[in-house]
């Protein structure tokens, strides 16, 4: 913010009648004979009858054009005291910095006359010099202006700056300054006395200081002009920026206070995972705050600071601390925390170290539990080791020590808030639209397809793509370690893997599941991964009349595809013959889609491969589409595409059952 020399003195009335608007006005006048003021006002009919002005709210209507602020006070009204005049209109909160900061640089004091309104002038209040408080000498007045208090102060308003202002005293009756400073823990300024010339100035839209100047209010709002002049501008010196570390710090001290409240609010776990109930607890924790700051750290009157530093503070408590803006962030697919001190992201497929922590490994532990707890899993030194989900389906791997030396290890792979489809993936170049045709019309014609690749190519997004080219009148059932496919159909029953409990029993394994989703009466079976013994499982499915299956798996290439097919049958238990094993494995197979993460970071679809059957023992297949790299681009991206073998897949005939318009052609090798 550029330096400003304006003083800003607000009036709030405790409720209607206590005569802010009045002693604003004569205030304003007084001070316009000392310097240059301006009367800022909420409602513009009050203080243009007291004035006998109109005005015009097209002048703050040009402030988005970046006036100076001499400019500006030259479309504003004058009164011939030489007292300018603005009006606010605090629906309009864009402009109300804008406002106030124009009217501080233009001029020496600013009244702004608040009435009984607190809501939307937050700013003009934290920045004002001085908060004049006006009380009427009565018990429903003085009722009304402890409630005000109470409403500054839960807005974080400094409570040193109000002063109380008595208005219309008398003698004879009404409560004293003493008992009103009693009762509001505030000092009273000055009462202005109760005089009939104030009605009169009212009426003859006069300013009392100008028609009655021997009035014995005069005398109260002249010890009023001597306190604001006394005043110093609360935006005549820049504020002090704070740093990372004194940030971190007070972000440290209410986090270790907060943590001493927490337990006596007897928080459900199951509060992280439902959406209502979380609602309801961070407003509940938010109010905690808002004490904590009102008494530990009353210094920070910036309200912009404070709900940051708020923000985050409620992350780290009911949050995911300093990963919540990293999940918000939808260019980052993965986070990778390295124990508390490193805070990796992969975006656009380069891995990248943030300047996010966590406080303590403490913390970090918290938020591993905050994840895994509701969806029934847990993580201790006898269970290091833990798969999980977020709500938005995002998987979560976290394990700890004595496993993971480093302190806790938290991986995030995020799921794309907008469901991908086909288009989004030709648009990307994973693959043509050639290719996108093919794959849509062997799901049609119930192909048996496996999608293999490495880590974090992008296989269970292919999935749940893929998968979406279902018909949707088929009952499909979704198989996984942690749930994390999201597909469109309405008739999906979705399977999840259970871990041991505490004493070592009742876990549920994905070949437990493979075995019951054959009882549920399934037209499509989809494995989110297979590791183990359920490809034995699979493959029998698939061969026993469950066509038209999907799953992933990991490995290097389609060839590796067939020999980890082999190898994780055989982890079934089951002793087959080898020869006995790849037979299966070539019936039940027709499709391997292979995907790859180049170095550039992008995935591609390399391999679109057609299983054909056994020859010799050894299982034969024929390459249908190759990724072939044409050149680098300037950015080191590689550019290239899927082009088609010249070879047509053997069940071609069957695709043209589903799809009649079907183009063999997109198989022709290009020149």
């Amino acid at each position: 913010m550029e330096i400003l020399k304006g003083r800003i003195v607000s009036l709030i009335s405790a409720k209607g009648g206590c005569g802010s608007t009045f002693i604003s006005l004569n205030l304003s006048v007084l001070l316009a004979a000392t310097g240059k003021t301006v009367l800022l006002d909420l409602e513009e009919n009050s203080s243009s009858l007291l004035l006998n002005l109109e005005f015009d709210k097209a002048a703050a209507k040009l402030l988005s054009a970046n006036l100076n602020p001499g400019t500006f006070a030259s479309l504003l009204p004058v009164h011939f005291s030489g007292l300018y005049c603005a009006v606010l209109d605090v629906k309009e909160k864009e402009s109300l910095k804008i406002l106030a900061d124009t009217l501080c640089a233009g001029f020496q004091n600013i009244v702004f006359d608040a009435g009984t309104l607190l809501e939307n002038s937050e700013y003009l209040l934290e920045n004002s010099s001085a908060l004049l408080l006006t009380v009427n000498p009565d018990i429903v007045s003085l009722r009304a202006a402890e409630k005000t208090v109470s409403k500054l102060a839960a807005q974080h308003i400094d409570l040193k700056k109000i002063a109380v202002v008595l208005n219309k005293t008398w003698i004879e009756a009404g409560i004293n300054e003493a008992a009103v400073e009693k009762m509001l823990g505030l000092k009273v300024l000055c009462s202005v006395p109760f005089d009939s010339s104030a009605l009169n100035s009212i009426n003859t839209g006069r300013p009392l200081i100008l028609s009655e100047p021997s009035s014995k209010v005069v005398l109260p709002l002249k010890t009023l002009v001597a306190f604001v002049q006394g005043l110093k501008g609360l935006l005549e010196e820049k504020p002090k920026s704070r740093g990372k570390d004194e940030d971190a710090k007070i972000k440290e001290k209410v986090y270790a206070r907060l943590l001493e409240i927490l337990p006596g609010m007897h928080i459900e776990l199951d509060s992280f995972n439902d959406l209502r109930k979380k609602a309801g607890l961070q407003n509940k924790v938010k109010k905690v705050l808002e004490d904590i700051f009102a008494a530990e750290l009353p210094d920070i009157k910036n309200k912009e600071q404070r709900e940051h530093l708020m923000k985050l503070i409620m992350q780290e408590a009911l949050g995911l601390g300093p990963l919540e803006d990293l999940l918000d962030d939808p260019g980052i697919t993965e986070i990778m925390v390295n124990g508390k001190d490193h805070i990796y992201i992969e975006r656009n497929g380069k891995i990248i170290l943030t300047d996010r922590k966590f406080l303590s490994e403490k913390q970090l532990l918290d938020c591993i539990e905050r994840i895994v707890a509701p969806v029934g899993r847990r993580i201790n030194e006898s269970v290091p080791v833990v798969d999980a989900r977020l709500l938005d389906g995002s998987r979560v791997n976290a394990i700890i020590p004595p496993l993971s030396l480093k302190g806790p290890v938290l991986t995030i792979r995020k799921f794309s808030k907008e469901r991908l489809t086909i288009a989004d993936l030709i648009k990307s170049k994973t693959l043509t639209k050639e290719a996108a045709d093919f794959i849509r019309v062997c799901v049609l014609s119930r192909r048996n397809i496996a999608i293999s690749g490495g880590t974090g190519c992008g296989k269970t997004t292919l999935l749940n793509i893929i998968a979406s080219f279902i018909p949707a009148d088929e009952r499909i059932v979704t198989i996984e370690d942690s749930a994390e496919l999201n597909l469109p159909q309405e008739h999906v029953v979705t399977l999840e893997t259970r871990p041991p409990n505490i004493e070592g029993s009742g876990a549920v394994t994905i070949r437990d599941l493979v075995k019951n989703a054959l009882r549920m009466r399934p037209d499509r079976i989809v494995i989110g991964e297979c590791r183990g013994g359920e490809a034995l499982d699979m493959l029998q499915a698939m061969n026993t009349g469950h066509d038209g299956s999907i799953t992933t798996l990991h490995s290097n290439s389609p060839r590796d595809t067939l020999s980890r097919l082999e190898t994780m049958a055989l982890m079934s238990g089951m002793e087959l013959p080898i020869l006995a094993l790849r037979g299966q494995i070539a019936s039940a197979l027709d499709i391997i889609i292979h995907q790859e993460r180049f170095s550039d970071g992008t995935r591609k679809i390399t391999n679109i491969t057609e299983v054909a059957g056994l020859e010799g023992g050894i299982i034969a297949t024929q390459e249908l589409f190759v990724y072939k790299h044409t050149q680098m681009a300037a950015g080191g991206e590689k550019n290239g595409g899927l082009q088609p073998k010249g070879i047509m897949p053997g069940f071609l005939e069957e695709l043209y059952l589903v799809d009649k318009a079907f183009d063999r052609s997109i198989f022709l090798e290009k020149p």
